[in-house]
């Protein structure tokens, strides 16, 4: 077919019709189709096409949103697919292989708007009460925090990034704590405290929050102490 007879209908009354019996795999509860399988039967039909990635959306929350573009001749169509984890669950603060990842779903996705198994998506974006559950626990809380002497030393995303600031402010053992150690711990209390009311039990941070406490129990005492006078 010439490149100017190329029209979405056509394309995707040809996609469409394409049976992936033989390509889908499953994964947890959805149907999927490998990269390399989308990109196999593509070169089959469309040898010309092609594709590219825009840079990542990085949301304030942690969370990742990849871009991908996907071109057969003079057509193009765009998608886009948030980075997840390997329960479908957004990720935050992803590592470059799990974007990596998340661009090769998204390619396949885009290519599923042209038509190529699009129905192995159907039912993907349903309600889902347990899902959303969990996406809710994704989203953090800045937190900021300052020296003994009020100086203001940044905001850090999420708990984990606040417990590698105060574990290079505080990380001493119990008998090195010394009075600056202490002052530092005051001014932040309200900071530490609310870090460890939003962290999730179990997590790393939330054992570290508490280990933090612990050795400075004398300080983070203190209004219960005064509040008793």
């Amino acid at each position: 077919m010439n490149v100017s007879e190329i029209t979405f209908g056509n394309v995707y009354a040809t996609l469409s019709q394409v049976d992936l019996s033989d390509y889908k795999m499953k994964k947890g509860k959805f149907d999927y189709l490998s990269w390399s399988d989308a990109i196999n039967v593509m070169m089959e039909y469309y040898p010309q096409f092609t594709y590219e990635f825009l840079p990542e959306t990085y949301e304030e929350n942690g969370t990742v949103m990849t871009h991908c573009i996907v071109r057969i001749g003079h057509l193009e169509r765009s998608m886009w697919l948030p980075v997840m984890d390997f329960n479908n669950n957004s990720s935050q603060n992803p590592t470059t292989r799990q974007i990596q990842d998340a661009r090769m779903r998204c390619l396949v996705k885009c290519l599923a708007v042209y038509g190529l198994g699009l129905y192995i998506f159907r039912g993907e974006d349903l309600p889902d009460a347990t899902k959303d559950k969990e996406e809710k626990a994704v989203v953090t809380t800045n937190y900021s925090l300052v020296s003994a002497n009020g100086e203001d030393l940044g905001i850090y995303l999420g708990e984990q990034e606040l417990m590698k600031e105060l574990r290079s402010q505080l990380g001493v053992k119990k008998d090195s704590i010394t009075d600056d150690h202490k002052a530092f711990f005051r001014v932040n209390k309200s900071t530490i405290a609310t870090a460890l009311q939003n962290a999730h039990s179990g997590t790393d941070a939330h054992t570290s929050l508490n280990r933090l406490v612990a050795y400075y129990h004398d300080v983070w005492s203190e209004d219960e102490e005064e509040k008793t006078k």
